[in-house]
């Protein structure tokens, strides 16, 4: 696949090349991770770090110039400094604020983290004293809340995730990422439930005869079985990760006649 002159390389941020923190402000990205993409970002098509987080904390977390950031699960795209966004999702900005204001004032708890990323926003309990409880609490306050049936709602590993119901997600993303650079080969990686749509997308684009691709799951201790389900391969954790991205730019530097 290295041999591909249209290679492009998809990866998760959180769990995938950066190691789970206690908050998403704590997250950094493993050194050998970002020494790895720079190097691929001038060998491949295009590398891009597909994330929840907004286009612009994740372009801050990372740090690389020839990387395109893929933020809020496929709804805004910076690629070179410039930010686009998917059509149809600016207009579901103002509904997302609304219910998750209304969640912070019925389940707010000092254990909970809110993030309001514009065009999707966030809760995670992964600090909260009773990770179960506040799960129980956050499904209460969504059930109170007006305007939440507007709305796509996503549970995560400890998180909840609000978003525009229109299908933007990193299976979308992989699709876009695809066609936008006409890439005939595609490796996704991934370690949690929002990446699951990245990993169908990829397999039904290589069933379909568009383009040949490898999906990896990061797995941890709680991976689902279903994110295996939906892999080629699985790596453990992040050191297995800094080592295939590695192996894979040292490939792509020296291709095999």
């Amino acid at each position: 696949m290295t041999r591909q002159p249209r290679l492009g390389l998809v990866v998760d941020f959180d769990g995938t090349i950066a190691e789970i923190a206690p908050t998403p402000d704590e997250a950094r990205i493993s050194p050998g991770c970002a020494e790895s993409l720079d190097r691929l970002s001038a060998k491949l098509s295009v590398v891009s770090v597909v994330s929840g987080r907004s286009a612009s904390d994740v372009k801050e977390k990372v740090g690389l110039d020839g990387v395109t950031y893929v933020g809020n699960h496929g709804a805004e795209y910076l690629d070179g400094g410039e930010l686009t966004v998917a059509p149809g999702a600016e207009e579901y900005r103002g509904r997302i604020r609304a219910v998750f204001d209304q969640l912070r004032t019925i389940a707010d708890d000092p254990g909970l983290f809110w993030q309001d990323k514009g065009l999707t926003a966030s809760v995670h309990y992964r600090l909260a004293r009773d990770p179960g409880r506040a799960e129980v609490t956050l499904k209460a306050a969504l059930n109170s809340a007006s305007g939440v049936e507007g709305l796509e709602v996503f549970w995560g590993r400890l998180v909840l995730e609000l978003r525009a119901p229109i299908g933007l997600n990193k299976g979308y993303a992989v699709r876009k990422l695809a066609q936008d650079h006409n890439l005939a080969s595609v490796i996704f990686m991934g370690d949690d439930i929002t990446d699951l749509d990245g990993l169908r997308a990829l397999r039904e684009l290589v069933s379909g005869g568009v383009l040949e691709g490898l999906g990896i799951a990061v797995t941890h201790l709680d991976s689902p079985d279903r994110l295996l389900e939906a892999s080629d391969y699985a790596l453990r954790g992040v050191p297995e990760v800094e080592a295939f991205l590695k192996w894979l730019a040292a490939a792509a530097a020296n291709p095999s006649p």
